[in-house]
């Protein structure tokens, strides 16, 4: 089984330039990893130009802290997620650091990235809401019953380059494939969704807890009604599963749930793989 770090991903315009699509807690090492993206002897973020947030998961955002050596940071992520990550300190704790340049990201409305120095880059992305209602367990206690935050809690990104038209679609963590989210996959030539659990009951199965995927906002793999059933349907598209929990038998190369996937036109995600659109 190979290694795997967080589910980070790195995007580049083609110039050596890179936004990156979360900010994992490892991101240091994975960062030193990967040679295209080593921190510069003057700013530890060069060539980094910003990075998207798809929630306030700790597991996608505390990264950000190994980054407050830079001069300055811009952040995309929702209102929502700016919120949340107040309450639990970690934007507060980076802005005590360097200066951080919050741009909200509204789902349905499509904006280009820019640059460090204010010019658009020919990368635009459009957010999509994949909220679940399930908020991340430090904000739980901040919220009666019925007053959480029912929208901009988690986000997918269409993410595309002007200069070619074709799509990728980043959506670590979703709940429901339902309609409402498939219309964004439609039409993207790459789709890195969740592949957190194998199925709904994975976690009992393993004797890791009673919870099961969904009520963890995670639609599971297989099944009738599972995200790879409806993912097969889509035309023209790859679908690569990231974002797995170390239960997911997917993990092992030789699982058999790896050939049905691979049966299915479908691949896992590892460290250091490229996909060029």
């Amino acid at each position: 089984m190979a290694k795997r770090f967080s589910s980070t991903i790195a995007v580049g315009d083609g110039s050596g330039q890179w936004f990156l699509g979360n900010s994992g807690p490892e991101l240091d090492v994975a960062l030193r990893e990967c040679p295209p993206l080593w921190p510069g002897p003057d700013d530890p973020t060069a060539p980094i130009h910003g990075i998207l947030l798809t929630d306030a998961e700790l597991d996608h955002t505390l990264g950000l802290l190994s980054l407050r050596q830079a001069r300055e940071l811009h952040v995309y992520g929702t209102a929502t997620v700016r919120m949340l990550l107040s309450q639990c300190a970690v934007l507060p704790t980076l802005e005590s650091y360097t200066v951080v340049h919050w741009h909200e990201a509204r789902p349905g409305e499509r904006f280009a990235l820019h640059y460090r120095d204010g010019t658009p880059s020919p990368i635009w992305c459009e957010p999509f809401d994949a909220t679940s209602g399930r908020l991340p367990r430090y904000a739980r206690a901040h919220y009666p019953p019925g007053s959480a935050p029912t929208s901009g809690v988690v986000v997918g990104y269409r993410i595309g380059d002007a200069r070619t038209d074709r799509v990728a679609v980043f959506l670590p963590s979703v709940a429901a494939l339902d309609e409402r989210v498939l219309q964004y996959l439609r039409r993207a030539q790459l789709v890195l969704v969740d592949g957190t659990f194998w199925t709904d009951d994975e976690l009992h199965r393993r004797r890791r807890g009673s919870a099961t995927a969904r009520s963890m906002g995670h639609q599971p793999v297989d099944g009738v009604d599972g995200s790879l059933q409806l993912l097969r349907r889509l035309t023209g598209t790859h679908i690569v599963y990231t974002h797995l929990n170390n239960t997911n038998p997917m993990l092992f190369e030789d699982a058999p749930e790896r050939a049905h996937l691979a049966a299915a036109g479908a691949t896992v995600a590892h460290d250091g793989a490229e996909f060029e659109l």
